[in-house]
């Protein structure tokens, strides 16, 4: 089981893995299913920070880990996306665990408006 390197995105100088590339590893891996909770809604009260929890079950393991986003961790054009991307790091995070892939995925960084990708 390899990860196909189109899933590979280089940004300044370091390499990252997209959600894509993670989810086809993890059918390879026979993932059976990938469930999302949201923890925390956005508010002001909390600084508009969600939070959410991915758990992905294999044949015979279980995975959890969370995600989380707000305004100051996502460019402008996802702020309205908050929950959307929370749940989107959540599952990357849990899925890197799934495919012991060490690299950080692309969606778990944050990037301001004016980031290129190589």
């Amino acid at each position: 089981m390899n990860l196909n390197e189109k899933f590979i995105i280089n940004l300044q100088g370091k390499s990252y893995v997209t959600y894509e590339g993670l989810l086809d590893l993890a059918h390879q891996k026979k993932l059976r299913s990938i469930e999302v909770e949201l923890i925390q809604i956005p508010s002001p009260d909390n600084n508009m920070i969600a939070i959410c929890k991915a758990t992905a079950t294999t044949e015979d393991q279980v995975y959890t880990d969370l995600g989380d986003a707000s305004p100051q961790s996502v460019n402008s054009t996802i702020v309205p996306h908050i929950i959307r991307m929370a749940s989107t790091r959540a599952k990357a995070r849990v899925l890197r665990d799934l495919t012991n892939i060490g690299m950080t995925s692309y969606e778990e960084i944050s990037l301001d408006d004016n980031t290129t990708v190589a």
